[in-house]
């Protein structure tokens, strides 16, 4: 897929980097990043400039030229496991006449198919460049925090994991196997014992709650300081009227959270700074 410039703005002849098409910058961000770790870097590859720069994580990772990024997509292709990202946050940190910079910080998660656990921090910055006809990457940085992955000499690619990933595998398989239950009596009489690990996210109604599980949504008679109460430390308040799961946040916007399963949950504007860095903290 290309985003074909249109609603063009010209200033004595010169492109101007819309506000429509900065967000077309940020979605592309966003969409290059989620292909490249399901190991689909064509889709990068399609749209960036010919004399691209790209300046990765691992020490060789210092290149100029569309042919030369390739090479090494190649190379990094063999060794790249299928992930996923979650805890995303892109925003348009700069721009002029005709580029912008947009910078996003996520967690790579690697997919259930994988034969390990890995989760890792990551930064990057990617400039866009407006060539007339579409938005082309003209350079491209990443990184990460100084000593959270452990690299072998002879790898591209984390398959030996450091000791972020060691914690994130003991977190995550207590948190499949936690044995702790949120009771609460439903509208319809009865008691349910929800598994912790199962629910999404809690909503509040007047004096009861919407409780998003994986397998489904249920109404309790309970309040949701109560809920958050039985929750545990997973679980955090984002709004006046929702508490979240964390591990299952896909992506934080100014004015919402996208969670795994595609759902949204509001966040309030005013708040969003604050309770983004908590919830980062938490998932860190």
């Amino acid at each position: 897929m290309m985003f074909v410039l249109t609603d063009v703005f010209l200033i004595g002849g010169v492109i101007i980097l819309t506000k429509k098409m900065l967000e077309q910058a940020v979605e592309l961000t966003k969409e290059c990043w989620t292909r490249y770790w399901q190991l689909d870097l064509d889709f990068m590859l399609d749209h960036c400039a010919e004399d691209v720069t790209w300046v990765g994580a691992v020490n060789n990772e210092f290149m100029q030229g569309k042919d030369n990024m390739r090479e090494e997509f190649t190379q990094l292709k063999k060794e790249l496991k299928p992930c996923h990202l979650l805890c995303q946050e892109f925003i348009v940190m700069s721009n002029s006449i005709n580029c912008c910079s947009v910078i996003g910080r996520y967690l790579v998660t690697t997919d259930d198919s994988v034969e390990y656990y890995l989760q890792a921090q990551q930064r990057c910055t990617l400039v866009w460049v407006n060539d007339g006809e579409a938005l082309k990457i003209n350079h491209i940085h990443v990184s990460n925090p100084i000593g959270e992955m452990k690299i072998t000499k002879t790898e591209m690619f984390v398959n030996t994991m450091g000791k972020m990933a060691g914690e994130y595998m003991k977190h995550h398989v207590s948190s499949l196997n936690d044995t702790s239950r949120i009771v609460g009596t439903g509208l319809d009489g009865h008691i349910y014992l929800l598994n912790r690990s199962e629910v999404l996210y809690a909503c509040a109604y007047n004096k009861y709650c919407e409780i998003h599980t994986l397998s489904g949504n249920i109404d309790m008679k309970i309040k949701l300081s109560d809920f958050l109460e039985q929750a545990g430390d997973d679980f955090s308040s984002v709004h006046r009227s929702y508490v979240i799961n964390t591990i299952y946040i896909k992506e934080i916007k100014p004015c919402e959270i996208i969670m795994t399963d595609g759902s949204s949950v509001p966040l309030p504007i005013r708040r969003y700074a604050q309770i983004r860095d908590q919830l980062i903290n938490k998932m860190l």
